[in-house]
């Protein structure tokens, strides 16, 4: 979700997937059969859009992951709309995808991410995904949440504060965000002691490893249960290092090195990109492919199944990986110039199945 859920955070519908199946995956890597998964399994993360659809899009898509082997749903947990007058909360889009997730039997991951403008550092003229300016403000927050949700016991602080786009703009910063997980963590084990708190899912490319290391040196260690990644590995694959899996693995080393060989790596994100079937990736990214728009390396759906796949063995052949997340559900809009609308694993935009949806199939 790198800068997906910045900008709020499409495809051309191709032949049969029986057609794909039967002339493109016919000794790919991402045959059913081959498809392996960490221990505890993996589900779908598809974030902000999950909070605006319909409730019958909503139900539509969940009816897709139900199709698959996916046990898991991770939900936007937005603080600054649930609490935008401070202790005020608005539990109604919660509500609804919480609702939905549980009748489709999938686990909920909560993400909390998003400050409030009254808690925002900078205020309401501050980016939304600025930090708050009192980490301690999170913990009224986080405790009505859990009040309210108790069958929900994982919970995501963040998501890539590695990135200026996640931390409002400012400099991605380690010892702030540890602030953070530390005033979060400590809040939600006062209400619910059991439950498993994650430290935020990094992105891949930059500075992943060292933003870790350096969470470690201001006190991180003792306040997260499991830590996690975003391996992406598009658009030349798992073998083409470095990516996000090699980075998976650098971060394990340096767990093992602080004493936390016993914590696993949830793999919030992961997934690929995919282009029109033509073979035709996006135009000129005009300077703006951080945010997504023209980027090149989009990918065709056969290797994202692919990708898909590979990391969801290597995470399962690891056995220090939690459950992993496929990035995301269905595409979110119909650009094929933007890669952040094309990141659907088994839905185009217009509710046509790719290939992924085949090979994950039950």
């Amino acid at each position: 979700m790198r800068v997906k859920w910045a900008a709020t955070r499409a495809l051309v519908v191709v032949a049969s997937i029986a057609l794909f199946v039967g002339s493109i995956l016919v000794g790919s890597s991402a045959a059913r059969a081959d498809v392996i998964a960490p221990a505890a399994g993996y589900g779908f993360a598809q974030g902000a859009p999950h909070l605006t659809m319909s409730a019958a899009d909503l139900n539509r898509e969940l009816d897709a992951v139900s199709k698959t082997n996916g046990q898991w749903l991770r939900v936007l947990v937005n603080w600054s709309a649930i609490e935008s007058t401070k202790g005020t909360y608005n539990w109604a889009v919660t509500d609804r995808v919480i609702s939905a997730a549980r009748a489709h039997k999938l686990k909920v991951l909560s993400l909390v991410l998003s400050t409030p403008a009254w808690a925002r550092r900078g205020g309401a003229l501050a980016w939304m995904y600025a930090p708050p300016s009192n980490p301690a403000s999170i913990a009224p927050f986080l405790k009505a949440f859990i009040n309210r949700y108790p069958d929900v016991r994982r919970h995501e602080i963040w998501n890539e504060p590695n990135l200026p786009a996640f931390w409002g703009l400012y400099p991605a910063n380690p010892t702030e965000y540890t602030a953070l997980l530390k005033a979060s963590y400590t809040a939600i084990k006062e209400v619910q002691p059991s439950s498993t708190v994650v430290a935020a899912g990094m992105s891949p490319g930059a500075g992943a490893v060292d933003f870790v290391t350096k969470m470690y040196a201001a006190g991180a260690k003792n306040y997260f249960d499991a830590t996690a990644m975003h391996p992406y590995v598009f658009p030349k694959g798992i073998n083409s290092t470095p990516n996000g899996w090699s980075e998976t693995q650098q971060i394990r080393s340096v767990m093992t090195s602080n004493g936390d060989s016993g914590k696993k790596i949830w793999l919030t994100e992961m997934g690929a990109p995919t282009r029109p079937a033509a073979g035709t990736s996006g135009s000129s990214n005009l300077g703006l492919g951080s945010l997504g728009f023209g980027a090149t390396d989009m990918v065709t759906q056969q290797e994202q199944a692919t990708q898909i796949v590979d990391v969801l063995r290597a995470a399962g052949q690891s056995g220090y990986c939690g459950p992993a997340f496929i990035y995301s559900v269905r595409d979110q809009g119909t650009s094929s110039n933007n890669r952040e609308d094309n990141f659907g694993a088994l839905l185009t935009n217009n509710w046509q199945p790719k290939i992924a949806a085949t090979v994950l199939a039950k």
